[in-house]
């Protein structure tokens, strides 16, 4: 072909690719995601109106200003330190929260589990990290979401694993694993100490996949989780540093120890809710990504260590008073909420705490049902202010599992809102 007829031939076909898009029909929007622009546009109706008390409790409640407001700070944040935000979903596990999480582009999201993979890739997401190290069983399902999905990745912390991958079939002939190495920043659960890089491991690794030809070496990601065990901001602060420290410490061993290596050829990613919410004052150097997941509705766990503010809590769990009782203890409420609604973690701080009523105390959860006192020593409730019937909203321990607890989100406007205008499904499974 020489250059005039090449030159008309990609002339044509551009007129002809630009011609099918002006006459096909535009692909209408999911149902879930017009609902989620309407509740977004101030001029159209709400897609459902629900009273609260026609739900049958307990309950799982979002507030969608705070959500939303989460969203936006954290996308702004991320902006602010130059940093891509790569939000982790498993806190709502819902299409719409990591569209707000994501300012609506559905890309670039982090999922716990397989079937969360599958569901947000089978709903339009795209740029997918399964952030667990993954274990031969897993490989045909991963190869699966490799070949449907545009961008999926899979992670390893150990040889066993990576052996299991270069061992086996790539996605297709014309697709490669794409594999990203997990660091421990300190946290201790999972991941490569980056002292261990220079070692057997983390060069190793790398370099492995480099030379493999069914792999694409494409991050480093690390998980700053102890950040939870601080109790201040500027502990916090300083969970941050070593988080960021390390993972760039670890980049640049494997840069100093692989001359193939390219620093453009990966990124590297850091982030727990702690950590992205309060990060260096010094700034994210180095870093390309943070992956921040509870943070879309935080929770009472999150206020008690000082990642955020008690109004920055987007979930409640309704629950409604079904008894009054007189024991040792004193007066005490009975509640339809159990651990089966809101999950047993917590029972230390009460489980949680209760909008508007901080003389309330959760004494304990049987399976179904909570007993309720007063949080103050040697002072009653007055159990007359808690009708039979009348709800009380709990605030969370830990919004993660309470949301694992239920099929539905209920969706309100704010905190004075008494009627639900839509109604979210979380994935489930794994």
């Amino acid at each position: 072909m020489d250059g005039n007829t090449a030159s008309a031939f990609f002339a044509g076909t551009l007129a002809t690719i630009l011609y099918l898009r002006a006459t096909s029909k535009p692909t209408a929007p999911s149902p879930w995601k017009t609902n989620l622009l309407q509740l977004l546009s101030p001029t159209h109706p709400d897609p459902l109106s629900l009273p609260l008390s026609s739900l049958r409790t307990p309950a799982y409640l979002l507030y969608l200003d705070v959500a939303q407001a989460n969203a936006t700070t954290m996308l702004d944040r991320a902006r602010s330190l130059g940093c891509l935000l790569r939000p982790h979903v498993k806190t709502h596990k819902t299409l719409q929260g990591a569209y707000l999480q994501t300012g609506g582009t559905m890309r670039r999201i982090v999922c716990s589990t397989l079937a969360e993979c599958r569901y947000f890739s089978s709903h339009g997401f795209d740029d997918l990290l399964y952030a667990v190290p993954i274990t031969p069983d897993k490989l045909p399902e991963a190869r699966r979401l490799s070949t449907t999905t545009p961008t999926f990745a899979i992670m390893v912390d150990n040889l066993v694993q990576l052996h299991a991958i270069l061992t086996a079939p790539p996605p297709s002939s014309r697709q490669t694993w794409n594999v990203v190495i997990m660091v421990d920043c300190g946290y201790g659960r999972d991941g490569i100490v980056p002292e261990d890089a220079v070692g057997s491991t983390g060069v190793t690794a790398v370099q492995l996949l480099l030379d493999s030809g069914t792999c694409t070496f494409v991050g480093l990601y690390t998980h700053g989780g102890h950040s939870y065990d601080e109790a201040s901001v500027d502990n916090i602060r300083k969970v941050a540093v070593e988080e960021r420290d390390k993972i760039v410490l670890f980049s640049n061993i494997v840069l100093k120890h692989i001359p193939a290596l390219e620093r453009s050829m990966y990124w590297v990613g850091v982030g727990s809710t702690p950590t992205c919410s309060k990060p260096p004052l010094d700034g994210l150097r180095d870093i390309d990504e943070m992956h921040p997941g509870n943070y879309f509705v935080y929770d009472c766990t999150q206020t008690d260590i000082g990642s955020c503010a008690p109004t920055d809590i987007a979930t409640r769990v309704l629950t409604r008073v079904i008894g009054h009782y007189h024991n040792d203890t004193g007066n005490m409420l009975l509640i339809d909420l159990g651990w089966t609604g809101t999950s047993a973690q917590g029972s230390g701080c009460g489980y949680g705490r209760f909008e508007g009523h901080p003389e309330l105390y959760i004494h304990a959860l049987k399976q179904e049902a909570g007993e309720v006192v007063s949080s103050q020593k040697g002072v009653p409730l007055e159990l007359t202010q808690y009708p039979i019937g009348s709800f009380l909203k709990l605030m969370p321990h830990h919004a993660c599992a309470s949301g694992a607890m239920h099929a539905v989100v209920n969706v309100v406007r704010n905190e004075h809102s008494e009627v639900v205008v839509d109604q979210w499904t979380p994935c489930r499974g794994w």
